[in-house]
């Protein structure tokens, strides 16, 4: 990549190139099929995260600063728009496009789940728990995410109906989570 620093974020984007975040670099890169790169500097430039494909065609990814909780877009010609949660330094982490045509994120330090309509209003839901990290669809339609620090998985509807599960490992740290042709999450 051209600035160096990681890369936490991919996705496939509606051109069919490969999108992805350079966190320390503070850049949206671009590759294509044939190797060719392109980046974009982040709007606001501060460290993005997770990237996801939205339901309108741009690319959303969350700013994982310790003093920005920005979520915000970029579209294929490199134009951006931010968007602040409301609660203050909450590091939002993953994003997901939801099945109700929202993106829908975790906030690690702001212990919410978070959803963002695609106009930029910005909805926040307390978890109760310490730590949301990761977040998926889940196969009836619901947001899954995993709860690190208080060793739980947690189950959002598009209405906001939360409920969590304790993982059965003390201890444990549950970071990722996805679902599988068997109708589990794992």
């Amino acid at each position: 990549t051209s600035g160096g620093g990681n890369s936490p974020g991919i996705v496939v984007g509606p051109d069919g190139a490969l999108w992805f975040t350079e966190s320390a670099a503070n850049l949206i890169g671009r590759i294509t099929t044939a190797g060719t790169i392109t980046t974009f500097p982040v709007v606001g430039g501060a460290s993005p995260n997770r990237i996801t494909l939205g339901p309108d065609g741009a690319l959303w990814y969350t700013e994982n600063d310790s003093v920005d909780s920005n979520i915000c877009r970029i579209t294929t010609s490199g134009v951006g728009a931010q968007y602040a949660t409301t609660t203050p330094a909450a590091k939002p982490q993953e994003i997901v496009t939801g099945p109700d045509g929202n993106l829908w994120f975790t906030e690690n330090s702001g212990n919410n789940v978070g959803k963002i309509t695609p106009t930029g209003t910005v909805t926040e839901y307390p978890t109760g728990y310490i730590g949301p990290y990761g977040i998926v669809v889940g196969p009836d339609g619901a947001l899954w995410f995993t709860i690190q620090t208080s060793g739980r998985i947690g189950r959002i509807t598009t209405a906001g109906t939360m409920t969590s599960y304790p993982v059965p490992t003390a201890g444990a740290w549950p970071t990722e989570i996805t679902n599988r042709p068997d109708g589990a999450m794992w």
